[in-house]
């Protein structure tokens, strides 16, 4: 049997846990703990894999440089293809990914906002996680010159933003001020619903944000540890502010960063939100970096067997390393709305192609200088601590927290056992 086809198998066998994954995902949602146990100890396999499989025979047949530069370019490598191919719809693959990617697109979505409203001084006697609260619920809306925004006698639902323009308050027929940007329009109507106790006339075109009575109480209700005292904190501050401005002394920009850096992932989000986050995520984008977390796993099969070397440590410790992959970003293309056919034919499709890149890997043996493969097998190395470090551990621990502690002991240890038999 030719090494190629070899490598072809073997990378084959170590990636058919991919579809193994997948089919857990689609019918089974297993325990977090049971997950994270199972993460925790395919990273001290792989951990082990990289040091005994990897980084001692690079060392001892090439020296330490090779190591520094393909870690390195390995690194580097990894971080930003996946970055891109994140940004272009394959992020929901992994758990963290896709909240990165939330975290990303609700910065986006409060820079935007903070770039409209920063001017407008009530709003700085709010915390950052207030103002969090509050930014999703804002809706923009222009308004023609002469168009009524608060009617005397009239429910209050709702209150404004000014972010241009002017407009008139009247009490009966009589003219009492005149508002323009950074004021806020029937703010007290959020917090009681009494009726208006003048009217609102738009005195130029002008644009607004709207925060409605109805999104406010329903913030409210889905996130009870904002409830507490919220309304009776911004009726506060509201009014110490409007009594003496001139006691605000950070800037705007001051205030507009320390609510950017407040941003949090762990704001409930909806199943329509999260529909609508999905609809960016896209089949191939999702295949690619997939693929690009199983690659260097794959070249290592491919080089390794290129030389006629069998690693059991290392299939096992990548074929154990794919399943809480798969299975957890299967449970995300299903809950984005990914059939389980498509589900399955993607991850069948990650499969062979790992075959085929470990295939490549064994071919590259034979036509490659010795140091050009050391600098290839590190840098598969080098992307391999880097998905670890960004994917599988940080997300073994959030499922698991110290539990996974001894999981990934147990997993380190295993993959040396397995791998002392060769040293």
């Amino acid at each position: 049997m030719s090494l190629p086809f070899v490598a072809l198998i073997q990378g084959m066998v170590a990636a058919s846990s991919l579809l193994l994954g997948a089919i857990l995902g689609i019918g089974w949602q297993p325990a977090r703990a049971f997950t994270a146990a199972i993460m925790a100890f395919g990273s001290g396999t792989l951990l082990s894999a990289i040091a005994f499989d990897i980084t001692l025979p690079v060392f001892r047949q090439n020296g330490f440089w090779p190591l520094v530069v393909g870690f390195a370019l390995g690194g580097t490598l990894f971080t930003a293809i996946v970055g891109y191919i994140d940004a272009r719809g394959g992020f929901i693959r992994h758990p963290s990914s896709s909240r990165r990617f939330l975290y990303q697109h609700r910065q986006e979505e409060a820079s935007e906002v903070l770039d409209r409203i920063e001017h407008i001084e009530m709003l700085h006697s709010l915390s950052p996680s207030e103002m969090q609260a509050i930014i999703p619920l804002l809706k923009s809306l222009n308004v023609e010159q002469d168009t009524v925004l608060c009617q005397e006698g009239a429910p209050g639902d709702a209150l404004f933003l000014i972010v241009d323009g002017e407009a008139e308050i009247f009490k009966g027929p009589k003219k009492m001020a005149v508002l323009g940007p950074g004021e806020m329009i029937g703010e007290m109507a959020l917090l009681t619903g009494e009726d208006r106790s003048a009217t609102v006339v738009a005195r130029t075109p002008m644009q607004l944000y709207e925060l409605d009575k109805v999104d406010f109480d329903a913030m409210l209700t889905h996130s009870p540890q904002l409830a507490s005292g919220l309304s009776r904190i911004l009726a506060r501050r509201l009014r110490e502010t409007t009594q003496s401005t001139a006691k605000r002394v950070e800037s705007d920009d001051q205030w507009r960063q320390r609510v950017l850096d407040s941003v949090e992932v762990d704001i409930p989000l909806s199943e329509e939100n999260f529909q609508q986050l999905a609809k960016s995520s896209a089949p191939l984008a999702i295949l690619v970096g997939t693929l690009m977390d199983n690659i260097p796993e794959a070249l290592v099969i491919g080089f390794n067997a290129g030389v006629g070397n069998v690693s059991v440590s290392f299939l096992m410790a990548v074929f154990i390393s794919n399943i809480p992959e798969a299975l957890s970003s299967s449970i995300g293309m299903k809950q984005a709305g990914n059939s389980s056919r498509q589900i399955l034919a993607l991850w069948g499709g990650a499969v062979l192609l790992s075959g085929l890149i470990a295939m490549a890997g064994s071919l590259v043996m034979n036509v490659t200088s010795p140091w050009m493969v050391a600098i290839a097998q590190a840098t598969a190395g080098g992307a391999i601590l880097a998905m670890l470090s960004s994917t599988m551990m940080p997300e073994a621990y959030e499922l698991g927290g110290g539990s996974i502690t001894f999981s990934t002991i147990a997993g380190f240890l295993v993959g040396f056992w397995v791998t002392s038999f060769s040293l």
